[in-house]
């Protein structure tokens, strides 16, 4: 049954004008701005996450590490004049949400002859959830990890006794989690 055009030239202006005004809502809806104060997430494509930039780096983190070991070491009895040198392996580890999306499809065939076929197929999207707020917008941090410390030198003046250096030794490995393997004490001048 083929449409018929001159029966839709029958029907009254307001129909006309009601059908247009719902497809306007219906696609108008995405063309106004909406209030950019509300905090809401949204999903951004991973390869391109929008990463705030005020991370410590690996530097800031070893002089924190530094600094704070070289206070508690100097307390230490019959120990003093300390230098510390921290050495890590990368930068702060940042974990942030996602919306993780997979798909899998399997499908099975059988064809004349009585062989089968089962053929799957598997499809992931994973994006990372941003949330806006008046600053701009900003990732969702699930975890911060810092760093993992490679290895440690201290030098300083009393380490020439085994029992400051054991001391010393269990500080930092209780402080740092770092295997004795990793830390090194010399006596200083």
């Amino acid at each position: 049954m083929p449409f018929d055009w001159k029966s839709l030239s029958r029907k009254p202006k307001w129909l006309w004008v009601l059908g247009l005004l719902g497809v306007f809502l219906l696609f108008g809806g995405s063309l106004f701005p909406t209030n950019q104060n509300k905090t809401s997430p949204q999903a951004v494509d991973p390869a391109h996450p929008t990463v705030s930039t005020d991370q410590p780096s690996t530097h800031d983190f070893e002089k924190m590490y530094e600094t704070r070991l070289t206070e508690m070491l100097n307390q230490l009895q019959g120990v003093s004049d300390v230098s510390v040198m921290v050495n890590l392996d990368s930068t702060e580890e940042v974990l942030y949400a996602t919306n993780d999306q997979n798909n899998k499809t399997t499908t099975n065939e059988t064809d004349k002859q009585g062989g089968t076929r089962v053929t799957t197929q598997m499809n992931e999207n994973n994006q990372i959830l941003i949330t806006k707020d008046g600053d701009g917008d900003h990732p969702v941090v699930v975890k911060r990890v810092k760093p993992h410390v490679r290895g440690v030198l201290v030098m300083a003046k009393g380490a020439e006794n085994p029992r400051v250096q054991l001391a010393i030794l269990d500080a930092i490995q209780r402080v740092l989690d770092v295997p004795a393997f990793k830390i090194s004490i010399q006596p200083k001048k």
